[in-house]
C-alpha cells in the first residue's frame, strides 16, 4: 500500500527532474550556438551587418528595449526616450550620439510594425529593430541586443516605460563613482599589460525605496511570493543589490560585453545571473533609486513565479554546486566573437 502511495510522488519528482534537466540542456546548447536574429532595414532588401559589442564603440549610448507583444505600450516609451535623447544632444552637442535597439522577441502582435515605423522616421542609424526568430524570453532578447550594441554605455530599459527615462542621469552619476579601469588591477598595472579596453561598472536601477508602499498594496500571497523570491536571490547572489528585477540598468561597454557573453538564463532571472557574474568577476555594481510607476499589462503569472524559482536553483547548482557552467575570460570571449 505504501508503495502505491509513494509511486505518484516518485513519478512527479522524476518528471520535474527531467523537465529541469531539459531546461539546462537547452540553455547550454543555445549558449554555444544561439538561435538566429536579424537586424532589419525596412527600406532595403539587403541584410544589415550586425556589429559586435567587442568592436570599438561608435555611439555614446545604446538603449536596448526587449519587446514581446508590446504593440500597445512601445510607442509612448519610444516617444519619451527619443524626446529626452534629442534634448540632451541639443544640450551636449553632436558628440552625444545614441541608438535605440528594439529586440522583438518573436512577438505575435504588431510590435515589429511599431518599431519599423520609428526606424523609418528616425533612420536605422538611430532606431534599430532586431528580430529574434522565436520567443525565448526577456533575458535572451536583452542579450541579443547587448551583443550588437555600438554604445560606450549600454542601457537596458523595459518597453512599458515604467521608469522615468531621465533617471538615466542618476545611473550615470552613481556609475561614474564606482568605475574601475580593469578587473581589480590598478591603472599602472593596466598600462603595463596593455589593458586599455575601457572601464568596468554596472548601475542597477532600484525600486527598493518603494517597498513599504508596495507591501501595503499587495495581497498576502503576493507578499509571500516576493519574500520567497528575495530569499532565493540571497541564497544565490547574496544581498549586494536589494532590487535585482527593475528593468532599468546601465553598463559600461566592457562590462556588458563580458557579462552578457557569459550569461545563460533566458527568461526572468537573468538579472540575478548578471549580478552573480559581476561578483565573481569583481566588476563593481551600485544600486540607484529611480522613479517607477506600475504599468498595466504585466506578463508575470503564477507559473512565472515557479519558473523564476527554478531558474534560481539552476543557477545555484550549475555554477556553485556542480561547477558545470564556467565563466569565460575576456580573451576567450573576444576570440569567440571574432
Amino acid at each position: 500500500m505504501l508503495l502505491w502511495l509513494l509511486l505518484p510522488v516518485v513519478l512527479v519528482a522524476v518528471a520535474v527532474i527531467y523537465k529541469v534537466w531539459d531546461m539546462v540542456s537547452a540553455l547550454s546548447t543555445e549558449f554555444m550556438g544561439p538561435i538566429p536574429c536579424t537586424l532589419e532595414d525596412p527600406d532595403s532588401t539587403t541584410a544589415v551587418s550586425c556589429p559586435t559589442i567587442f568592436d570599438a564603440p561608435t555611439k555614446a549610448l545604446s538603449c536596448i528595449i526587449p519587446a514581446y507583444n508590446e504593440e500597445a505600450r512601445l510607442s509612448s516609451t519610444l516617444d519619451e526616450a527619443l524626446a529626452y535623447l534629442q534634448r540632451r544632444r541639443d544640450r551636449q552637442g553632436p558628440q552625444f550620439t545614441y541608438e535605440i535597439i528594439i529586440v522583438d522577441d518573436g512577438s505575435k502582435d504588431g510590435t515589429a510594425r511599431v518599431a519599423t515605423s520609428y526606424t523609418r522616421k528616425y533612420g536605422i542609424d538611430t532606431v534599430r529593430l532586431l528580430r529574434v526568430s522565436a520567443n525565448r524570453g526577456k533575458g535572451h532578447a536583452v542579450k541579443r541586443g547587448m551583443l550588437v550594441a555600438r554604445g560606450e554605455y549600454c542601457l537596458l530599459m523595459d518597453a512599458d516605460g515604467a521608469t522615468r527615462f531621465s533617471d538615466l542621469e542618476k545611473l550615470e552619476a552613481e556609475l561614474d563613482k564606482i568605475l574601475q579601469p580593469s578587473f581589480g588591477r590598478p591603472p599602472a598595472s593596466r598600462a603595463a599589460t596593455g589593458d586599455t579596453q575601457g572601464p568596468l561598472g554596472v548601475a542597477y536601477g532600484s525600486r527598493a525605496h518603494l517597498a513599504k508602499d508596495a507591501v501595503v498594496k499587495r495581497t498576502r500571497l503576493r507578499n509571500l511570493l516576493t519574500q520567497g523570491f528575495h530569499f532565493l536571490v540571497y541564497f544565490v547572489a547574496g544581498t549586494r543589490v536589494k532590487d535585482t528585477q527593475c528593468g532599468f540598468k546601465l553598463f559600461t561597454r566592457r562590462a556588458a560585453a563580458i557579462l552578457f557573453s557569459n550569461m545563460r538564463l533566458q527568461r526572468w532571472c537573468f538579472d540575478v545571473e548578471l549580478l552573480y557574474l559581476a561578483d565573481q568577476l569583481q566588476i563593481p555594481v551600485c544600486e540607484v533609486c529611480v522613479n517607477w510607476t506600475e504599468m498595466p499589462g504585466s506578463k508575470i503569472r503564477a507559473t512565472s513565479v515557479l519558473l523564476m524559482a527554478t531558474e534560481l536553483l539552476i543557477l545555484k547548482v550549475m555554477y556553485q554546486v556542480l561547477g558545470i557552467w564556467a565563466i569565460h575570460s575576456e580573451l576567450t570571449l573576444r576570440k569567440k566573437a571574432s
